[in-house]
Formats: C-alpha cells, sequence, structure tokens
C-alpha cells in the first residue's frame, strides 16, 4: 500500500527557486501550492550516502505530473521539510 505524506509547510531556498524556474521550468509557487497541505502524497523514503534522508514524492504541478525531492526538517510536528527539487517526471 502506497504511503501518504502530509506537509504543512515547505522551505525553498532561494537557490531552488532559481533551480526550480530556470532548470526544470516550474514556479516555485506552483510547487509549493501542489505540496503543502495536499492529501494523498504519495512517496518513499530514500536514504542517499551524500544526501542523507529524503521522501521521493509525486505530485501533480501545473498539470503535469512531477517527482519532488523533499528533506525533513526538525520540527517538533514532523511536518515541515526543505524541498531540494521538483522535476517533470
Amino acid at each position: 500500500m502506497p504511503r501518504s505524506l502530509w506537509v504543512a509547510q515547505l522551505i525553498i531556498s532561494d537557490a531552488t527557486k532559481e533551480k526550480l524556474s530556470g532548470r526544470h521550468g516550474l514556479d516555485w509557487r506552483e510547487v509549493n501550492a501542489a505540496i503543502v497541505g495536499a492529501s494523498g502524497l504519495q512517496y518513499t523514503w530514500d536514504d542517499d550516502p551524500e544526501r542523507g534522508l529524503r521522501a521521493i514524492a509525486e505530485a501533480a504541478i501545473s498539470g503535469r505530473r512531477c517527482i519532488v525531492v523533499l528533506y525533513p526538517v526538525d520540527d517538533p510536528m514532523g511536518d515541515t521539510y526543505a524541498l531540494g527539487s521538483a522535476y517533470p517526471r
């Protein structure tokens, strides 16, 4: 059974915002809207030796299926993530 991830807050750095638009053709505001508060966001955990633990999720952004990389942030509620990247599938 696929797991569902809840994201209450998404942190997006300026460098990631630039990468989203310049390299992947995505607007960070649309990525944020597609992830924060979305129900049924399917994901798997990936423990990369260089990048650490991260959630790899799928979401519809601007009508396109995209892969989203989310890093958990130390938060008492456990529902804050930093955006690593998002790109069309």
